[in-house]
């Protein structure tokens, strides 16, 4: 039964890191990059790093890098998009002449 879990955890945290970067080559602008990255990959380390957990034991040191990435990450990826958007970098909108294109504004 642990190992089915420990297999099940490790497979859907390398899943979503999957998932995470196929957004970062398919999605569109910068915003969309950034919340690919941030909240799929974010979820992922945490499923792997909680099957690690459970194949190994801890002594501590997985259970703070995965608070220091659940409380890193959304931080970062915050302050960078405010810092985009502040600076002049907006989304990008659908163009009508390319229906399936999409170009910034």
């Amino acid at each position: 039964m642990r190992d089915t879990a420990i297999a099940v955890l490790l497979l859907a945290g390398s899943s979503l890191s999957l998932i995470a970067a196929l957004g970062l080559h398919r999605f569109g602008d910068a915003y969309a990059r950034l919340h690919a990255a941030t909240k799929a990959t974010t979820l992922g380390l945490a499923l792997v790093l909680t099957s690690a957990i459970l194949a190994h034991g801890t002594d501590g040191r997985e259970i703070v890098t995965l608070l220091f990435v659940l409380l890193t990450a959304p931080v970062g990826a915050h302050m960078v998009s405010k810092a985009m958007y502040e600076t002049g970098y907006r989304p990008w909108e659908a163009d009508e002449r390319e229906p399936g294109r999409r170009r910034r504004r």
